[in-house]
């Protein structure tokens, strides 16, 4: 490992021809991504399915996100397939963002730039914006540009309404998808608590402001939605020819197969909505409850030790490529724990009644990973010249997570859906 070690100048500028090296790598390696999601293995009859349903029979939840498709009437698939698309292009910016503040913030460093560099390789980065491609990054989004610019507030008035227009729009989000209100709940917590030194003492008002919208529209969503529409829902789903991977695709060999047509399959996209979307429309919260539980002890252990690895090496990784410890994050949350405990807690009734625990973590560890990102690129550490240890971890994590997408898996043991 000594041998990828980076030589540093006594100007303390390490060889650049190494870094554009890396750097050309990675944005190959994320424009393959992307390509293989939009070209490859598209899987939008699933994708689109987040915007099948809006307000036509009543209240529903997800109606606000066939409410946004209706705005353009005649081109239901065009306006869908673009909402999707915009999420992904919306989230990556957002991520482009905190790199942005990453590597501009202060004084240029070799810390800052392999932080920035590494940010799209992370479990919460490129793959997971290709193949996690629900309104939830909406939500996402939100979350980074609230925690880049409650830091850059100069009075507590205005760190208010950064924290009021989050919770607003985090509110809105959730009628378009309903756990978006709790997922990014500990998110705004630690922000508020780390980032919002401008808020002082009203730090209790901007969690409140921040996190209460999303959490009671969601319970207004869970108390009010209706259930009992599943027939007229399906029936106003349009019909249309779509490729569709997902009743092809089992297993790795399957997938090598459909990847050199070797196999092939299409679907009409009303048929496989109604067949494995609308069900759900029917279902309480207890209903979604039983779901999980018949995943079992195996698919659900193995996607929260897959989902807390990501989270470990995401920790572990940004904290020793910055140098920035983490206990100093931890003793920032010192006497708002209590807080912190409140946002964890709010998530819970998602890993309730999704089965997509491997999903649930990487959205915990973008909670904390981007907060404490944003933190690390204001501290003194990350101006400092990187370790030979910094180094060789940052080119470990690289190789790792380029061969290991964690972001494309939501989890494990769940239902089939063809």
């Amino acid at each position: 490992m000594a041998n990828l070690s980076i030589k540093v100048s006594q100007r303390g500028s390490a060889r650049p021809l190494l870094y554009v090296g890396i750097a050309v790598a990675i944005a190959m390696w994320s424009t393959a991504v992307l390509l293989f999601a939009i070209n490859i293995v598209p899987i939008d009859v699933y994708w689109l399915s987040y915007y099948a349903v809006d307000y036509t029979f009543g209240f529903v939840r997800r109606g606000l996100a066939g409410e946004l498709v209706g705005l353009v009437p005649g081109h239901y698939f065009g306006a869908a397939l673009g909402l999707r698309w915009l999420s992904t292009a919306i989230y990556l910016g957002a991520l482009g963002l905190v790199a942005g503040v990453v590597l501009f913030g202060r004084r240029r460093s070799e810390r800052r730039l392999i932080v920035a560099m590494l940010i799209p390789l992370l479990p919460f980065g490129i793959p997971f914006a290709a193949y996690s491609a629900r309104p939830d990054l909406f939500g996402a989004a939100a979350l980074a540009a609230f925690a880049v610019a409650l830091p850059l507030t100069r009075s507590r008035a205005v760190a208010l309404a950064w924290c009021l227009a989050y919770g607003s729009v985090i509110a809105i989000l959730t009628l378009v998808h309903e756990a978006i209100g709790l997922q990014f709940a500990l998110g705004a917590v630690l922000a508020i608590v780390v980032l919002g030194n401008t808020l002082g003492t009203a730090r209790r008002r901007g969690v409140l402001l921040a996190v209460a919208p999303g959490v009671l529209t969601a319970l207004v969503v869970a108390a009010f939605g209706r259930h009992d529409v599943a027939p007229q829902l399906c029936a106003a789903v349009p019909h249309h020819t779509m490729p569709n991977p997902l009743a092809t695709i089992t297993s790795l060999p399957t997938l090598v197969q459909y990847v050199f047509g070797a196999q092939q399959s299409q679907t009409d996209y009303h048929d496989w909505v109604c067949r494995n979307v609308m069900p759900i429309y029917d279902y309480g919260v207890v209903d979604a409850m039983r779901i999980v539980a018949n995943i079992g002890v195996v698919g659900l252990g193995v996607s929260l030790v897959f989902g807390a690895a990501a989270f470990a090496a995401t920790m572990y990784g940004i904290s020793g490529v910055s140098g920035v410890p983490l206990r100093a994050f931890v003793d920032q949350l010192r006497g708002s724990l209590a807080w912190v405990a409140a946002g964890l807690v709010l998530i819970i009734p998602v890993f309730l009644t999704g089965f997509d625990w491997t999903r649930w973590l990487i959205i915990v560890t973008f909670d904390v990973a981007i907060v404490f990102t944003v933190f690390a690129a204001r501290r003194h550490e990350i101006d400092q010249e990187p370790t030979p240890k910094a180094l060789r971890l940052f080119v470990f994590l690289v190789i790792a997570l380029a061969l290991i997408p964690i972001g494309t898996v939501p989890g494990f043991g769940g239902p089939r859906i063809i």
